[in-house]
């Protein structure tokens, strides 16, 4: 992993997060002890399209490589969704010296549950019937760094308040899930050390329709739980 992103962020409980002065090895340790569960998720367009959901793949390849198969379905989605608390993860922030990249220094510690929430679609925004496929994971994770960072942020001093939490309706559940986090309206991500699929898969059939209350209705839904767990 290298280090010379202008700001590293850990998950962790509190007391793994350092203080002061730390190294690269010190992070990796912390983070290995913040979340370790998620999911992947997969959603496709056409869902009218396959009525039986009996019949579809368990490893959610339902396009092969291709993003659009000859009948037209379509992958609009594949994330991996790490399963945060902001109840119990705290959030350390860590600054990397551009002169010496192995120089990183603790700039703030804060439990995630004082952080700004924000809103976060993460079904189409578009009308239509759809499937989505989930599958659950072990994961260990690598410390954060900001996804596509422009210039400008990077070359700006570091600031709390542009830290965001999202939060997101996930299907038909009636309460908000934590999705990430931002930084400067940049996605944060935190790459896979490792990941183990597990033996729950899920394949939802659902309609998006903008004019009616919910928007959202999951028409049909099939939990396999297959042994031993499927390969990666």
């Amino acid at each position: 992993m290298a280090t010379t992103a202008p700001l590293i962020f850990v998950m962790a409980p509190a007391t793994q997060l350092p203080e002061g002065p730390t190294c690269l090895d010190a992070l990796q340790k912390a983070q290995a002890m913040g979340p370790s569960t998620g999911f992947a998720l997969r959603i496709f367009s056409r869902g009218a399209a396959y009525p039986d959901l009996a019949v579809l793949p368990l490893d959610g390849r339902l396009t092969g490589e291709q993003r659009r198969n000859s009948e037209g379905t379509q992958l609009l989605c594949d994330a991996v969704v790490v399963q945060i608390e902001p109840q119990h993860h705290w959030l350390g922030v860590y600054g990397v010296d551009p002169d010496d990249p192995s120089d990183l220094r603790c700039l703030d510690r804060m439990a995630l549950s004082e952080l700004t929430n924000a809103p976060c679609w993460f079904y189409p925004t578009h009308d239509g019937t759809f499937l989505s496929w989930e599958r659950s994971l072990g994961l260990s994770l690598q410390p954060g760094l900001i996804v596509d960072c422009p210039d400008d942020l990077s070359l700006e001093p570091y600031d709390r308040s542009r830290i965001s939490v999202l939060w997101s309706l996930l299907g038909d559940d009636a309460s908000l899930t934590c999705v990430g986090l931002t930084y400067g309206g940049q996605r944060l991500d935190w790459p896979p050390r490792s990941r183990r699929f597990e033996a729950l898969v899920t394949w939802e059939r659902f309609r998006v329709d903008s004019q009616a209350d919910p928007s959202l209705v999951v028409e049909d839904c099939l939990k396999v739980c297959a042994a031993p767990p499927l390969p990666s």
